[in-house]
């Protein structure tokens, strides 16, 4: 009888006083799983006698693909056997796939770039057919899949590594100016020949001559009919 109400006393000391108010005797008390792959987090829980569920999948810049970004129940609440942890998991970066870029301005090909969530990254030059000034490649280049907000390389026309000086002579200033400019040429200052016997206004003589083989942004200098 005395042992008997002694085991009951150690009984009611467990249940009422030692265990708190909320928890029944064979709870579990949720882990905390995130950071973990989501194949070891179902193993922990299982091995706990809880339940894994999926929740929301999900990108992450940081979390690599199939990590576990949230729980539900979160980590140390506790619950009975069988309850169902909802997990979130990481679906990795999102991905982008390098637009086509060949043929645009700078500006357009960066405007491409932020339309795909990349960024822009270094601009270089090199001499080519292509127009002064378009993008004639990128490195990633066109069609590759890679994760969003990566930077692009571009490598932009400086025009043909020698053109030929085109023939002005006979136009007015502004159209010479208008042509020259079109085909990368600056021009200089201008001198005058009041003694020219061209309309005024008009180019006479241009350096370096037309047909000359000159390199893309020569200064061409012009002498135009009339005075200043």
């Amino acid at each position: 009888m005395v042992a008997g109400t002694a085991s009951l006393l150690a009984y009611l000391l467990v249940a009422f006083v030692i265990l708190p108010d909320d928890v029944a005797v064979g709870d579990v008390t949720v882990p905390g799983v995130v950071g973990l792959t989501q194949a070891d987090a179902q193993r922990r829980l299982t091995t706990l006698g809880l339940e894994a569920k999926t929740g929301e999948s999900r990108y992450s810049a940081d979390a690599p693909k199939s990590t576990v970004l949230a729980q539900n129940p979160p980590s140390g609440t506790t619950v009975p056997p069988g309850t169902a942890v909802t997990l979130d998991i990481s679906a990795g970066q999102q991905r982008a796939t390098i637009p086509p870029l060949a043929g645009l301005s700078r500006r357009d090909a960066e405007g491409e770039l932020a339309q795909a969530g990349l960024q822009l990254g270094q601009v270089t030059t090199q001499p080519s057919d292509s127009a002064r000034g378009l993008v004639i490649a990128s490195n990633p280049s066109e069609g590759q899949v890679v994760p969003q907000g990566t930077r692009v390389d571009l490598v932009v026309s400086a025009g043909p590594a020698s053109l030929t000086m085109p023939d002005v002579v006979g136009h007015d200033l502004a159209s010479a100016n208008a042509l020259l400019a079109q085909l990368g040429f600056p021009t200089g200052p201008l001198e005058y020949d009041p003694s020219a016997t061209f309309p005024a206004g008009t180019v006479v003589a241009q350096t370096p001559a037309a047909g000359s083989a000159v390199a893309a942004g020569t200064i061409v200098t012009l002498r135009i009919a009339g005075t200043r």
